[in-house]
């Protein structure tokens, strides 16, 4: 949700720019900065799914060898 206002606040710090240029820069550079943001803040959660895929293939593994 808050990504949403985020957005939403870039295209209108875009739209009401005074030049082209401006609005691409501003466009650009607050597009990575939110892209960022998002990127770190989804960290946990990738490295909570990478865990559990280990442990997947773990149990995968062990189930192999008994058999």
């Amino acid at each position: 949700m808050v990504l949403i206002a985020l957005l939403y606040i870039l295209l209108m710090m875009v739209v009401t720019s005074d030049s082209v240029f401006k609005g691409v820069m501003v466009l650009v550079f607050g597009g990575g900065l939110i892209a960022l943001v998002v990127y770190l803040l989804d960290t946990p959660r990738r490295a909570r799914s990478r865990r559990m895929a280990e442990m997947a293939d773990e149990a995968d593994r062990r189930d192999a060898e008994a058999d």
